[in-house]
This record gives C-alpha cells, sequence and structure tokens, in this order.
C-alpha cells in the first residue's frame, strides 16, 4: 500500500486525546453545599497513581476511528505492479557554450566560468550526454557528443573539464547570437534523424547552456532572422567582474569640415563604471604626451590630437581605468605606394598649350600613391622598373615601329594603354588598337566657339566614371569640346563609355586577355580642343584611370583582431615573404598571396620580404639590410568588446529563445510517477471506504457510550461529591 499524503498521517497523533479524556476524573454532577465549606477552594480531579483507565471498549473504538479519519485523509492505494522503467523518460542532450571572446580577460571572469561549468557538470544525471563548445567571433567544438554513451557520467564529466583546461579568452569579439544558432540547428538536425531512425524510441530533451559576461557588445544580429526551435531551451550562467568600471579608447580620422587633417581620440566610459577622469598617453618620437579625459559613466569624449604629431606606429594607452584589455590603440604608418606613368607625346612638360602640362598638375599625391610621370625618349624603354613599375602608358601622338612594337608586347603582357585621338594621324596610327576608323569628314576645326559638342551620353556604372554616379557630381554639361575625332568603331569587343552630342563616340575601351586593355578619349583636354582640363571633373577623372589601371588593393592599415589583411602582392617570385605577429612569432607568407588571416592578437604586424632565414631579432634591422621591405599593418581588440555592461535576458527572449531549463530525467519520472499514483488512486478511492467505516464506528461507539452511561446510574444510584481536607472522596 502506498499514500499520496503521507503528512496526513501524522493526525493519527490525536489517538491521545481520548487516552487522556479516560485518566482524567470528571466531577460529579449531583453536589450538596455545605456553609462551612464555602471559603474552601474546589479542586478539579486530577490524575493519581488510582487513576486508571475504564470502559476499554469505547477507548478502542474511539482510537480507531480516529486512525480511520487520518488515514482516509492520507488517500491511499495499492500499487500493485504499476511502476515506471527509467527507459521510459528522456535524458538530456547538453551543448555547454564558453564565451572565449576578448572580454572574458577582465579579472575573475574565467575563474567564474570555470565553477559555473563545474555546476552544470555536478547536475548530470546518468543517461545525460554532454557537449563542450567554445565561442568568440565563431563556434567550434571543444569536446564533442558521445552519441553511444559508451562510458561513465564521471568520465563525461572528466573530459568536459579537461577540454576547458585547454581554453584561454582570446582577442576576438564576441557573436553570441552566430554561435546560439549554429548549435540550435545542429542539435535540432540530430533530433530529427533520430526521429526517422527509431520512430518508438525516447529522444533526448535538447538544453543548451551559456557561460558569458554577456556584454552588450555582443553581436546579436543572427537570431534576427532565425526561427528558434521550440525543443530547444537556453541556459544562461552569468559570469559579472567585481569592479564595473571599463574604458576604451579609439583614434578617428578627421572630418571633411575640419580645417587640419589630425586625428581624435574617443574615450568610451562604460554605463556601470565607478571612475569619470582618464588620461590618454603616447610617445611622439621625442617626448611623453599625455590627455586628460573627463568621461562619465555610459558616455563618450572626443578631442583632437595636434595635427603637428606623428602618429605613425604609435601605441596609445589609456590609463585610470582597472582592466587593461582594452586600453591600447596601435597606428600604422601609412606608405606609399610608388606609380609610374609613362608619356609618349611631342609636347613638353612646360607647355600650357599640350597635353602633357595639364596631365602633370592633374595627377595629385594621395597618402597612399607617390605617381611619377616620364616622358619616354626615344632612348626609353617601357619595361624600366628603375622607378617603379609603370602603372598607365598615355599616348597622344603616332610613335615609331620600334616603340610600337614595344607597346604591343606591353599589352601582351597586360598593361594598359591610354589613346588621346588629338589629330586625325593618330586616329590612323593606332587604329589596330583602339578597334575603330576615322570618318569620312573627321577633324573639321570649329568655326566658332558656339560651334562645340557636349557629352551626352554617359555610363556611370563603368569603374572609369562610376566617381561621378551622384547627382551632385554627374553634371558635365559645362564642359565643352571645341575639336573631337569622329571615329567608327568596328571592334565588337569596344565598350562605348561616352557620347558626344551627334552621338559620336567620346570615351571607350577595349580590353582584353590577349591584349591588355585599351582607353581612348575622342578628343584632347588642352584648351585649344576642350574645356576638360580647366574642369572639376579632369582631375577626379584623370587619377581614377590611373588606379585602375594600377589594380593594386588599397591598403588599409588599420583592422581588428580575426579580421583578413590585404597585403600587397610580391612584385617577384624569388621574394621570400614573411608575417611577423606582434608577440615575434612568424608565419611564411605565399608569394601570390594578397591576404594574411592570422590576426588573433593585436599589436602591430610586420610584412618582410627577402626575410632571409633569421628567426628572430629586431625588426628595424631586419628591414634595414639591403633588399628587404617592409609593409607595417595595426590590429586592434574590436572596440564592442568595451561594451561589458551585461544584457538583459528580456532582449534575448525578443528573439523567441526559450529561455529556462529541461526537467531532468529524475524530476520528469517523479512527475509521471506522481501521476501514475493519483490516477490509480482516483481508481480505488479507498479513502471513501474508510470514511464510511469511521462514520460507522463512531455510530457504534455513540450507542456503546449511551448504553453503558445509563447503565452506570442504574447501578450506581447517586453520587455526591463532598469536599474535605483538600481531596476527592
Amino acid at each position: 500500500m502506498s499514500a499520496l499524503a503521507w503528512l496526513f498521517g501524522l493526525g493519527a497523533l490525536t489517538i491521545a486525546f481520548p487516552f487522556l479524556l479516560h485518566l482524567i476524573r470528571q466531577t460529579p454532577k449531583g453536589q450538596t453545599e455545605f456553609s462551612s465549606l464555602l471559603f474552601l477552594k474546589p479542586s478539579p480531579p486530577s490524575l493519581t497513581r488510582r487513576s486508571r483507565l475504564e470502559n476499554i471498549l469505547l477507548l478502542l473504538l474511539r482510537a480507531l476511528a480516529i486512525a480511520l479519519i487520518a488515514i482516509a485523509f492520507m488517500r491511499p492505494f495499492f500499487r500493485g505492479q504499476n511502476s515506471l522503467s527509467e527507459y521510459e523518460v528522456a535524458n538530456r542532450r547538453i551543448a555547454i557554450l564558453i564565451d572565449t571572446s576578448a572580454s572574458m580577460r577582465r579579472s575573475g571572469l574565467w575563474d567564474q566560468a570555470e565553477r559555473q561549468i563545474e555546476k552544470v557538470l555536478n547536475g548530470l544525471e546518468k543517461g545525460d550526454d554532454v557537449s563542450l563548445i567554445a565561442f568568440d567571433a565563431t563556434a567550434r567544438t571543444v569536446v564533442d557528443f558521445n552519441d553511444q554513451l559508451d562510458d561513465s557520467l564521471s568520465a563525461r564529466a572528466d573530459s568536459i573539464r579537461k577540454g576547458f583546461k585547454t581554453l584561454d579568452p582570446s582577442w576576438q569579439r564576441s557573436d553570441l547570437g552566430n554561435a546560439m544558432v549554429t548549435v540550435a540547428d545542429n542539435l535540432d538536425v540530430w533530433r530529427d534523424s533520430q526521429r526517422v531512425e527509431g520512430a518508438q524510441a525516447t529522444v533526448a530533451k535538447l538544453q543548451m547552456v551559456v557561460v558569458s559576461d554577456l556584454q552588450k557588445g555582443s553581436n546579436l544580429d543572427s537570431l534576427q532572422a532565425y526561427q528558434w526551435p521550440a525543443t530547444v531551451f537556453v541556459e544562461f550562467y552569468s559570469v559579472v567582474a567585481e569592479d564595473p568600471t571599463n574604458a576604451t579608447l579609439q583614434l578617428l580620422a578627421a572630418t571633411s569640415d575640419e580645417s587640419d587633417s589630425g586625428l581624435r581620440i574617443r574615450v568610451r566610459n562604460s554605463e556601470e563604471s565607478l571612475v569619470d577622469q582618464f588620461f590618454v598617453n603616447w610617445t611622439n618620437g621625442t617626448s611623453a604626451e599625455s590627455l586628460p579625459f573627463f568621461v562619465p559613466p555610459g558616455t563618450r569624449r572626443v578631442m583632437q590630437i595636434p595635427p603637428e604629431q606623428n602618429l605613425n606606429n604609435q601605441v596609445f594607452e589609456l590609463s585610470g581605468d582597472t582592466e587593461v584589455f582594452d586600453n591600447e590603440y596601435f597606428v600604422a604608418p601609412i606608405e606609399q605606394q610608388t606609380l609610374r606613368v609613362d608619356y609618349l607625346g611631342s609636347d613638353t612638360p612646360d607647355n600650357p598649350e599640350g597635353l602633357q602640362y595639364y596631365l602633370r598638375r592633374g595627377l595629385v599625391e594621395s597618402p597612399t600613391r607617390r605617381v611619377v610621370v616620364r616622358q619616354l625618349e626615344p632612348g626609353d624603354s617601357l619595361a624600366d622598373a628603375a622607378i617603379g613599375s609603370v602603372a598607365l602608358t598615355v599616348m597622344t601622338s603616332p610613335v615609331d615601329e620600334i616603340r610600337r612594337d614595344e607597346i604591343d608586347e606591353y599589352l601582351k603582357a597586360g598593361g594598359t594603354l591610354f589613346v588621346i585621338l588629338s589629330n586625325a594621324e593618330t586616329v590612323s596610327f593606332s587604329q589596330d588598337w583602339i578597334g575603330g576608323r576615322l570618318k569620312t569628314q573627321s577633324g573639321k576645326p570649329r568655326r566658332s566657339k558656339n560651334d562645340y559638342q557636349m557629352l551626352a551620353e554617359i555610363d556611370f556604372s563603368s569603374r572609369l566614371f562610376q566617381l561621378f554616379a551622384n547627382p551632385r557630381y554627374n553634371d558635365f554639361t559645362n564642359i565643352r569640346f571645341w575639336n573631337h575625332q569622329s571615329v567608327e568603331i568596328v571592334d565588337p569587343q569596344a565598350v562605348v563609355l561616352a557620347r558626344f552630342e551627334n552621338d559620336d563616340p567620346a570615351v571607350w575601351k577595349l580590353d582584353g586577355s590577349d591584349r591588355g586593355c585599351v582607353y581612348v578619349m575622342a578628343s584632347g583636354w588642352n584648351p585649344q580642343q576642350s574645356q576638360l582640363a580647366l574642369s572639376t571633373k579632369f582631375v577626379p577623372l584623370i587619377n581614377g584611370l590611373v588606379e585602375i589601371a594600377a589594380d593594386l588593393p588599397e591598403l588599409d592599415k588599420s583592422y581588428t583582431v580575426g579580421e583578413t589583411i590585404v597585403i600587397p602582392r610580391a612584385e617577384s617570385s624569388s621574394r621570400r615573404r614573411q608575417m611577423v605577429k606582434p608577440d615575434g612569432t612568424r608565419e611564411a607568407v605565399a608569394t601570390d598571396a594578397g591576404v594574411f588571416s592570422e590576426t588573433d592578437q593585436p599589436g602591430i604586424y610586420r610584412l618582410i620580404s627577402d626575410g632571409g632565414d633569421s628567426v628572430g631579432g629586431d625588426s628595424s634591422a631586419d628591414a634595414g639590410r639591403s633588399g628587404k621591405e617592409e609593409v607595417l599593418f595595426a590590429v586592434n581588440v574590436n572596440r564592442s568588446e568595451s561594451s561589458t555592461t551585461a544584457i538583459p535576458l528580456e532582449q534575448i527572449e525578443m528573439f523567441s529563445v526559450n529561455v529556462g531549463e529541461q526537467e531532468t530525467a529524475a524530476s520528469e519520472r517523479a512527475q509521471m510517477r506522481s501521476m501514475l499514483d493519483r490516477d490509480i488512486e482516483d481508481r480505488q478511492k479507498i479513502w471513501k471506504w474508510l470514511i464510511v467505516a469511521a462514520i460507522l464506528l463512531l455510530m457504534f461507539e455513540t450507542w456503546l457510550a449511551a448504553r453503558t452511561s445509563s447503565r452506570s446510574k442504574l447501578s450506581n444510584g447517586e453520587t455526591v461529591a463532598v469536599e474535605t481536607g483538600g481531596e476527592l472522596v
């Protein structure tokens, strides 16, 4: 026999009351008062050694009635052979996600994470399967699930502990949303596969446990467009830093409306910070500089650095903050790349009526590009690399046969030729390159200033004119062309980029893998032929063409940890290259590689060409040796990791994530057993028969008590209670 409410069995203790009532002597009802006893205090009957139990049968009947009522409230039932097998209840499949992003480097968080994982392991039951997954910008499995469950629970827990010991916080940002989506997908796919393999089998309950500081900088974008599986529950074990103060700094580029080119420093303070006074320190090569910042909690402040400061290859450091993982910001120097433009024309550089005069003045120098214009003399060669690799060759007049053959070889090698059709002779000489021929009445000079052409059709989707696609810059109506060559294009591979009002092609392009790339302009830009050189469109147009012809990647010198660095390709396959990381380790880089992806720590990365066999030492010494080149890149911690205020769980629940804990097998088994017991008890209803038996027993006890009382009165007669000496006689 079993019972649903065992505590009601304590009601059986009330059986003691009938025993006490039977032991207590009651005062007789018939009394005779004497005047001499009026001043004596009455004494109630008390238990003495002479007290004894009477009417044992009544006592037993009353005690049995109380016991029956207590047992009825316990709701007893007979279980029989009904029991639950442990295989009828599903166990759990638990994926533990441990945050290894840069913010977990804060003091005390990693130790807390270890204790939280230990708490999860202590809650495992026999049959539970568990895995360990580390995540920062990406998620990676450290300890996988054991689907066969061929080891003990303690062995699986030990494997998780050993896997955690191999981990350390990285320098990358936290992408919590991507990690949760990836693991939820894997769990849901596994559950579907289990249902297909055995429809009658009990499928494990899916549980995800996230151990993280849940800082606001965590990326949750992946959760927005994801339909969270209803069978996957997520439980969060948060770790909290003892000191909530955290600030970070960042260098910003100067805005376009500023008068100087100096950089700006931005300091951001966390919302729960206890400090508001900070200092930014750096060295300008000769002395140490310091800039004070007053930043209240939850705000940011930007200050300008004096433009005369040398910011190349600097480390800016924030002081006044106890959490140092994001207190440094690295800046690498910007290095210029030299590009060469070869000019084939008869006009001199100082002739304001010629084309070369405006070409040299239109090619501006930028922090990343320096363009050198060289007018080729009869003894010069296009293959001469003494000044750098040639980016563009400009031809404005016919050349000799030797130069013609050289241009053919230059185009076959993939070079870019820019042909300016300033006269009819140039059109006839270069028609094999430009893919067109001169029309019948071409080249007639204009009779008046009102006799001109303008650009009517421009392909702003092309790379050459893409810079002017914005409506603010695409107005070419103020540029007049006094003289142009009317060319009929016959090459089907030619692409017209701009046309004149009379439908003559103005700018076109021929591109092929076997002949390089040729750009053609049907008119010159000097004032005798057009107003192009005097317009605001000329400088960006000619510089954009040089950038297209060079086809060199724009070297970004600032990256965050985990980003891929775009590096320049080696000019020669014989040059050996290696990337030196901030900790001094070196990674070999292939000569044809254009990227480097092993950015796993913040600092200055040095790409050294022809680095030799040295594996250590000073990088400046390496770069100073003959034949060695060095390119520097700055890699910083993602500033989003500095937003250390915790995300409220309500924000995660907004993405329909099931936040909570899956029921353990033992708890579910207990609930199922309780439901089964209630069902059995509801069918048996033994308590009703017990209540009926108790009522019948009380009725019999009442009848027996009345009968016993009347019989006692008949046999004993009237009893008089007399108080003498304080005793009852």
